[in-house]
């Protein structure tokens, strides 16, 4: 009976052993990181809009971002970031040390063309970016104080990846809608906004698992 329990006992741990193994979440998690690959990262660059009017009302500006893309040793990634700039805005009626600030969300999905350490890559998506007015004591200008505009960013960039770290570099146009921070300058309907379009050139340095 002893050589029958024990083989019994033999048994049922063999078999309850793989079953285990392949249940235990953090190895599960883990494989799963490293099959897909989750990158965070941040950086900055300088941005621009591409309308005749904001351009001469506003200079080139800065950027900064914070994003986290999951997919990154698959052929298609998604990402979803923190958007930052800044950017001086002079215009008749508003303190001319005023600044142009934009806050705002996106969600890109990216194809990445190869899965080696340099990867380049395109991208599109949606995002939500909120101008508003700083720096100012007086504004009797046309420029309104602050305005949500829907955005659409398509770009193309190359990450390069060595030891986890991972660089790279971008350059994209964002397509506005339902901006009505200024009315545009000799437009045939005085009641034309200024189109927001905008272009930006960016570097970004994260790390990827």
């Amino acid at each position: 009976m002893t050589i029958i329990r024990n083989t019994m006992v033999v048994g049922i741990v063999a078999l309850a052993g793989p079953a285990a193994a392949q249940d235990d979440p953090m190895e599960t998690s883990g494989s799963l990181i490293e099959r897909y690959g989750v990158e965070v990262a941040l950086g900055g660059g300088v941005e621009d809009f591409t309308n005749d009017t904001l351009r001469n009302t506003t200079t080139t500006g800065g950027s900064w971002n914070v994003r986290v893309a999951v997919g990154t040793r698959t052929p298609l990634a998604f990402e979803g970031a923190y958007i930052g700039s800044a950017q001086p805005i002079d215009a008749l009626g508003l303190d001319g040390d005023a600044v142009l600030l934009g806050n705002g969300l996106e969600a890109l999905a990216r194809v990445n063309l190869t899965q080696t350490e340099i990867q380049p890559f395109a991208f599109g998506g949606l995002g939500w970016r909120r101008y508003s007015i700083r720096n100012e004591n007086f504004n009797t200008s046309a420029v309104a104080e602050s305005d949500d505009v829907l955005e659409i960013p398509l770009g193309v960039g190359v990450a390069a990846k060595y030891r986890g770290f991972v660089f790279d570099a971008r350059g994209e146009f964002r397509i506005a809608r339902q901006e009505d921070l200024m009315p545009a300058l000799n437009a045939e309907d005085p009641t034309e906004d200024a189109d927001m379009h905008r272009w930006a050139v960016n570097a970004n340095i994260g790390y990827g698992f």
